[in-house]
């Protein structure tokens, strides 16, 4: 098996950053430039200039500072003061206190608008999420919710808010076009904290009870995967291309990073102190890390390696290579043939594109002219191929299991119905299963797989209103059965079955609307209920049928 080079220089031991007393939460601002720690215990919020790596300021807020987030513009950083249940806004120019929003009931987590316009605030004593309008800084909306809101994440669209709760152990979906929450998702143990993909397909909640990492799928809002063995997580980051997830383990001190298209952990980083929270660079270059234990923040370099490191025979990948002292690169090479093409972003950092080739290769980029480096592993995959699925319709409501059958599925990442993604539940190399996602209208859709390699194939599968029968004739006809009769109504194209009196008679399609069936003999002459069964439901005719 081929592999992609990667920097086998060690690491540079990660920055350690004093800040104030008890320190939980931390917000980076856009640009990337500025770190807001909270400071519980002291009342504060320090400010990190990531360039130096130091404190550059300390700004007092009210009593107990928990949650902060900063605008999508950079220019104001919001803080949930848990103490006297307000929020302060800081404007991040002048690192000063330029409002305070009261109404509040001891709030921790908070989450701003990709707009920017509101601000999503857990009201932990409510039991109640409040929105705040950030052009007047008054509460606009309240949502109740459940006991114990904690933390809270908001979808890339803006569309949806994520909240976890501790009292009932569920996460709350709250639609932010209705401030109402639209559904409540369960079995957690204690869930804590939340982030979002950058493409708003998936939602990780830290189960600090259960001691693992929960993958909830927006479309589905349900869990459909979890990984395991995680010592008390609490806080977890996405980087910006949703290839890895940093989670900090209270319980052993320790972060640990988790590979999201390869579904595995990557590694284990010890020595952190009480981690709470942690947030990721804008470049993706480094991590943040609270400690509470001994309040300091430790900057943690992102795992060198190249991501992704699968892609297809083809070439054409993507591929970010993260190391240390790749600023003087003058080559990148995947085997033996060189990178379609690279660009040096900084000595942290390339960008390059995979060659075509017909193996499996190693990487590795050359430093000035004489230094060659292996950087990393890069796997070639064959095309995945799907060749049919194992239901073709269903109801509007969705919600049946489908199996799609085909060849080099293993890296499947969703299965699309029309526009529709949604997250599989198994995946093998030959069949991937799913959960069938609910539409709006009756009607055909495609169904196709995303996949790390080069994706074929398709199927169509047809979302089938409820049946209905609006007429059977004849309407009657002797015991001994045999009597062909007409069925004519709604939705009857995918008929499984037809019952005439409780027992099954053999029946054909002639159309949506129109099926033909035998009657079957009957014990006993008197009115009997007609029953057709479809993909999408039952439709029963009382009485419709009179066996004499």
């Amino acid at each position: 098996m081929g592999t992609v080079a990667v920097d086998t220089e060690a690491q540079l031991l990660p920055d350690v950053i004093p800040v104030g007393s008890s320190p939980i939460y931390a917000a980076v601002t856009p640009d990337g430039r500025r770190v807001y720690v909270t400071n519980f215990g002291s009342s504060s919020v320090s400010v990190i200039d990531t360039a130096t790596r130091a404190v550059i300021t300390t700004i007092t807020v009210t009593t107990g500072p928990w949650g902060v987030t900063v605008a999508p513009d950079g220019l104001h950083a919001y803080v949930a003061c848990f103490g006297n249940s307000t929020m302060a806004v800081i404007d991040t120019a002048t690192n000063t206190v330029t409002g305070v929003v009261s109404g509040l009931n001891k709030p921790l987590g908070l989450a701003v608008t990709p707009n920017g316009s509101r601000v999503y605030v857990a009201s932990q004593g409510g039991h109640r999420v409040d929105v705040i309008s950030t052009a007047t800084n008054t509460v606009v909306a309240s949502i109740p919710v459940g006991t114990g809101p904690r933390n809270l994440a908001i979808t890339p669209d803006g569309s949806e808010v994520y909240v976890t709760e501790e009292g009932t152990n569920t996460v709350r979906v709250i639609a932010t076009a209705t401030n109402t929450v639209t559904a409540v998702i369960s079995g957690f143990v204690f869930p804590r904290g939340v982030a979002v993909s950058p493409d708003g397909q998936r939602v990780y909640v830290t189960d600090y009870g259960g001691d693992r990492l929960d993958v909830i799928d927006t479309t589905l809002h349900s869990v459909v995967a979890i990984y395991t063995g995680l010592a008390i997580p609490f806080g977890v980051a996405v980087t910006s291309d949703g290839l890895l997830a940093y989670v900090a383990c209270d319980g052993n001190d320790s972060v640990t990073v988790i590979d999201l298209v390869a579904r595995r952990i990557l590694t284990t980083v010890p020595g952190f102190h009480a981690p709470s929270w942690l947030v990721i660079t804008p470049d993706d270059l480094e991590i943040y890390v609270v400690n509470n234990g001994n309040e300091t923040v430790r900057v943690l370099p992102t795992s060198s390696g190249a991501y992704p490191n699968v892609g297809p025979l083809s070439g054409g990948t993507p591929v970010t290579i993260i190391g240390e002292g790749l600023g003087n690169t003058t080559a990148v090479r995947f085997g033996c043939l060189p990178a379609a093409s690279f660009q040096v972003i900084n000595d942290h950092e390339i960008r390059a594109v995979s060659p075509l080739l017909v193996r499996d290769v190693r990487i590795d980029v050359t430093l000035g002219q004489n230094t060659t480096r292996t950087v990393g592993r890069f796997y070639y995959l064959e095309d995945s191929v799907l060749t049919g699925i194992s239901r073709t319709s269903g109801p509007l409501s969705g919600g049946d299991t489908l199996t799609v059958t085909g060849r080099g599925l293993i890296t499947t990442t969703a299965v699309r119905f029309g526009d529709v993604a949604v997250t599989p539940s198994s995946i093998l190399d030959d069949k991937v299963t799913v959960t069938v996602p609910p539409a709006q209208a009756p009607g055909p859709v495609p169904v196709t797989v995303v996949t790390r390699s080069n994706a074929y194939g398709r199927a169509v599968y047809t979302y089938v209103g409820s049946p209905g029968i609006s007429s059977v004739t004849p309407t009657s006809g002797p015991t001994a059965g045999g009597t062909p009769i007409l069925i004519t109504g709604t939705a009857l194209a995918f008929t499984q079955t037809v019952t005439i009196g409780g027992a099954q008679a053999n029946f054909g399609i002639i159309s949506p609307t129109q099926v033909t069936a035998v009657t079957p003999p009957a014990a006993a002459t008197g009115p009997t209920d007609v029953v057709v069964t479809t993909t999408s439901g039952t439709a029963t005719a009382p009485g419709a049928f009179l066996y004499i």
